[in-house]
């Protein structure tokens, strides 16, 4: 998801929570403790696209980093794939 940065959110009590976040105010924050609610602020697509990609990784066998290539060309353009199945993602 080139389009997100990762953070961490830290609230008034002191929980921890994995955060998703775009440029355009879009975020999607999931706790890292307690119970799994997720919570969002501008369009769901950032949530919905996680859990796209979570079923994905599931159906394939949660496949570790080293099933997976990786290019950069001159221009700055980039592209990932799935070793085994050749699906491809442009970053």
């Amino acid at each position: 998801m080139p389009d997100a940065e990762l953070v961490y959110h830290l609230d008034d009590h002191g929980a921890t929570s994995v955060q998703l976040q775009r440029s355009d105010g879009t975020w999607a924050r999931a706790p890292l403790t307690g119970p799994a609610t997720v919570t969002y602020g501008g369009t769901p697509d950032l949530w919905d696209r996680v859990e796209d990609t979570w079923a994905w990784w599931n159906a394939n066998g949660r496949p570790a980093q080293d099933r997976f290539g990786y290019a950069r060309r001159p221009e700055g353009d980039a592209r990932v794939w799935h070793i085994p199945t050749g699906r491809r993602w442009d970053l």
